[in-house]
């Protein structure tokens, strides 16, 4: 982030801790649709919708690069990244923007790093609705397409933006993405294990706060990663001191 990591990001850790023991081991979330709406980026041509931010740019960050579920990147490279994401928290936002491009250009299209997104709901009822709805798009394989143009359109923090209408909006601008399955699959037992999954592997690695970040090789031991500044490159070196020597980037 640009400004030092001081109230703002201390408020938010304290208030992910104080909640994250509790919220992560609920089973289900409320899930209460609420009114909101889209954010403006001009997307012309015959591509996505023209009013969801972000559909021209995600489309071509993540054209070509394999998706299984909720690992972005191929099956045998040879770094693993895990990021532990809530839908609503701007700083997962700041990250996916303004720094997750970089390590997905320079590590995971050149088969160097695969990441695994995986999806907590600690701040709200919005996050628990766009939450499961992303778990669902990992049925598809459209999980990283559909959770980065939710943060290029997030809303204010439980404002009720997170509707029925938001998510076909934001869904309908996912290349090959099914929008009414992916809604209906947020209430099915795949998505609910898929967040299960995630909050049970949350409490293991003590985070408390999102973004949280795992690193290492793949198939062995992954070590917490915490960011400072959010910023592109910030992963770069943890990165390349884990390639082998001959897989600098």
């Amino acid at each position: 982030m640009s400004q030092p990591p001081s109230t703002p990001r201390r408020s938010e850790r304290l208030r992910i801790a104080a909640v994250v023991v509790a919220a992560l081991a609920l089973a289900a979330v409320a899930l209460v649709p609420l009114l909101g709406g889209l954010g403006g980026d001009e997307d012309g041509g015959s591509g996505p919708p023209p009013k969801v931010a972000g559909a021209r740019e995600t489309r071509a960050l993540l054209a070509g690069i394999p998706q299984d579920g909720i690992t972005l990147g191929r099956a045998d490279a040879p770094l693993t990244l895990v990021e532990f994401a809530d839908p609503q928290c701007p700083f997962c936002r700041r990250y996916t923007v303004g720094a997750q491009p970089q390590v997905i250009r320079r590590y995971v299209r050149t088969g160097k790093l695969k990441i695994e997104l995986r999806m907590l709901a600690v701040l709200g009822r919005d996050s628990g609705r766009a939450a499961a709805v992303l778990a669902a798009a990992t049925a598809q394989d459209r999980l990283w397409n559909a959770s980065d143009l939710m943060y290029y359109n997030q809303g204010a923090e439980n404002s009720g933006y997170v509707t029925d209408a938001w998510l076909r909006g934001v869904l309908g601008a996912v290349p090959g993405l099914d929008v009414e399955r992916a809604l209906a699959g947020a209430d099915g037992p795949a998505a609910a294990k898929l967040l299960t999954d995630a909050r049970t592997l949350a409490i293991r690695n003590a985070v408390d706060r999102t973004p949280t970040f795992l690193l290492g090789r793949t198939g062995g031991r992954l070590e917490k990663v915490l960011l400072q500044t959010l910023a592109p490159g910030e992963l770069d070196a943890r990165i390349d001191a884990l390639l082998p020597r001959d897989g600098g980037a």
